[in-house]
């Protein structure tokens, strides 16, 4: 009772397109976005290992799966929206958990109800797992604009590349450090606007 309608659910990112107040060349949804994200947090996982740092990959892929499964039932809240200011973050917290618990959670049996609860809404911590999520996600945006670039579509995806990788920067984790310096450079190589 109940978990149909969370795989239900879950099947609309497939719908769901990212960045919707652009224009895209090659726009991703949702679920393309979370898996890649996974992609990304598991390499990010391996450098950090790679640098004797521990991970608990069982909370990271749960993170790293579940990070936007909440936009099945919101659509994709813009960033520069929805962290304008700290008080309409708040506020968009409350929103989307009570769209899950009345949208999502309302029909679903225990102990399922409490577990997908916690999932869904344990992303972004200070654990590094948490840590690891952010910067994947940052990535994610960082390699979609990359490609828009490449593509030409200079406005607005230049300037929202600097603003990301600008965010990047400010992560502790040796692994964003590893990204920015090695792996960076190749990806926006022979791309004018962004070297």
């Amino acid at each position: 009772m109940g978990l149909h309608y969370y795989l239900q659910t879950v099947r609309k990112l497939n719908n769901m397109g990212r960045w919707s107040t652009d224009f895209m060349h090659q726009r991703a949804t949702v679920s393309e976005h979370s898996f890649f994200v996974s992609q990304v947090g598991q390499m990010l996982a391996l450098i950090e290992e790679q640098n004797g740092n521990e991970i608990d990959w069982r909370r990271l892929f749960k993170k790293l799966l579940n990070h936007d499964v909440v936009e099945a039932m919101t659509g994709d809240i813009i960033s520069t929206v929805k962290h304008k200011n700290e008080q309409l973050r708040d506020m968009l917290n409350i929103l989307e958990k009570e769209v899950v618990e009345e949208n999502l959670l309302v029909n679903m049996e225990e102990p399922y109800k409490s577990i997908y609860r916690n999932i869904l809404f344990d992303g972004k911590d200070d654990t590094i797992e948490g840590r690891i999520l952010i910067c994947a996600d940052y990535i994610d945006a960082i390699m979609e604009c990359v490609n828009e670039v490449r593509l030409n579509n200079i406005v607005p995806f230049v300037d929202k590349y600097y603003a990301i990788v600008d965010k990047l920067c400010k992560s502790d984790l040796v692994s964003a450090k590893y990204f920015i310096d090695e792996i960076l450079p190749e990806l926006v190589k022979g791309c004018a606007s962004l070297e």
